[in-house]
C-alpha cells in the first residue's frame, strides 16, 4: 500500500445552522467536580458566529428588587425588577410583603427567604426559629428555596416581646439586599465544543465557574435535591464538502504566559490556551458562492485526511479569502483561517 497524498484529503465547513430554541440544560453525571459545574447542550458543535452566539440564562435576578424596611409591622418593601425564570424574563412591579413572622423565644431568629416564581409572584419561605446557624435548612438558619424560583433576599427576624404578636416595624439590620440569585453569577464560558478533557461530554457545554448549589427543594427544611435551572438557546454547526480546493494545510502552538505576583520580583511563565492556524486555494468562477459566505467570518472547519475514513481534524477559525485572477491561469482564492481554541482530533 502506498502512502497516503493530499489528493484524497476532504475539507468540509461550517455553512448552515440547526437553531435550539430556550431549553433546560442538564449538568453532567461525572467527575464530582464538574457536576453542577458544566452543563451540556444538543449540540455537537456550538456555531461561534458573532450572530449566532448562544443565549444562557441561569435562573436568577436581572435587576432591581431593592429591599427595604415596609412601613408598616412585620413589613418588607420590594422595588420592582426583572428576573430570568425557566428561561424567560419574568417583569415584577414594586410591593410589600407582610405578615413576615418573627421567633416566639427570645435569643433566637428566623430566617424568611424572598424568592420570584414564573408568574412575577414573590414568595416568602419561613424557616425553623432557632439560635443563628449557617446550616441550611436547620433551626436558626436560611430555609431551603422554592424549586424554579429566584432568590432575591432574606430577612432575619429578631425577637420582640413588645406585644403578643410581636409586631414591630422592620430593621435595617434585618434586612439581607446583597444575597440575591443573580443571572450572572457565577460567569461562565461557552465550550463550543468540549472534546478534549479527559471526561470530555463531546458536545457544546457552558461551564460556569463555581458549582451552582443544590440549594432548592420541595420543603423549607430540605434537603437540597434542585438548583437553579439553566436553560439556553444555541446554534449547531452544520457542515458541506468544499469542492476543488487544494494544498491546505494547518498548524497548532501554544503561547506561553508570563506572568508576575504583586510583591514579587520574579516572573513565571506558563502555557497559555492552544491555538492553531491553516491555509488553502480554491478554485471559483463565480462572485455569489460558498467562499463568498464563509469569508470573514468564524465558523467550524473539518480537515479530513482520506475522504474515505471517519477521522478528522476540527476547529473553529476566521475565514479569510483573497481572490486571485491570473490573465493565464485559472480563477483561484487564496484562504487564510485563524484559528481560535483546540484544534480536536474526531472520528465522524
Amino acid at each position: 500500500m502506498g502512502r497516503k497524498t493530499g489528493k484524497n484529503t476532504k475539507i468540509e465547513v461550517e455553512v448552515g445552522t440547526t437553531f435550539y430554541s430556550m431549553a433546560a440544560l442538564s449538568t453532567v453525571a461525572s467527575p464530582s467536580g464538574d457536576v453542577g459545574k458544566i452543563f451540556t447542550t444538543a449540540a455537537t458543535f456550538i456555531s461561534d458566529q458573532e450572530s449566532l452566539q448562544p443565549d444562557v440564562r441561569p435562573d436568577g435576578v436581572i435587576s432591581g428588587f431593592t429591599l427595604s424596611a415596609g412601613s408598616g409591622y412585620n413589613e418588607v418593601d420590594y422595588s420592582s425588577g426583572k428576573a430570568y425564570i425557566k428561561g424567560i424574563e419574568v417583569e415584577v412591579a414594586a410591593g410589600t410583603i407582610s405578615d413576615l413572622l418573627r421567633p416566639l423565644v427570645s435569643g433566637q431568629v428566623r430566617v424568611t427567604a424572598l424568592t420570584v416564581d414564573s408568574d412575577g409572584n414573590i414568595n416568602e419561605t419561613a424557616g425553623t426559629e432557632g439560635v443563628t446557624s449557617t446550616t441550611r435548612g436547620a433551626a436558626g438558619a436560611p430555609p431551603f428555596l422554592p424549586v424554579d424560583e429566584a432568590l432575591i433576599g432574606y430577612v432575619t427576624m429578631t425577637y420582640y416581646a413588645g406585644s403578643a404578636s410581636g409586631a414591630k416595624v422592620v430593621a435595617t439590620s434585618e434586612i439581607n439586599d446583597e444575597t440575591k440569585e443573580r443571572t450572572i453569577i457565577p460567569s461562565y464560558a461557552v465550550l463550543y465544543h468540549d472534546g478534549d478533557r479527559a471526561n470530555q461530554t463531546d458536545a457544546g457545554a457552558i461551564e460556569f465557574a463555581a458549582v451552582i448549589p443544590l440549594i432548592h427543594a420541595a420543603t423549607a427544611a430540605g434537603p437540597g435535591t434542585a438548583r437553579r435551572n439553566v436553560y439556553a438557546s444555541y446554534y449547531d454547526a452544520t457542515f458541506e464538502e468544499m469542492n476543488d480546493v487544494k494544498d491546505f494545510s494547518f498548524s497548532e502552538s501554544i503561547a506561553s504566559i508570563k506572568s508576575k505576583a504583586y510583591g514579587e520580583k520574579g516572573e513565571q511563565s506558563s502555557l497559555g490556551t492552544e491555538t492553531w492556524s491553516g491555509s488553502g486555494s480554491a478554485y471559483w468562477t463565480k462572485v455569489e458562492d460558498i467562499l463568498n459566505l464563509i469569508k470573514n467570518t468564524k465558523r467550524w472547519v473539518k480537515y479530513y485526511p482520506d475522504e474515505d475514513e471517519t477521522n478528522y481534524w476540527t476547529g473553529r477559525a476566521i475565514i479569510k479569502v483573497s481572490r486571485n485572477l491570473p490573465t493565464e491561469d485559472n480563477l483561484n482564492a487564496s484562504l487564510t483561517l485563524d484559528g481560535s481554541g483546540t484544534l480536536y482530533a474526531k472520528s465522524s
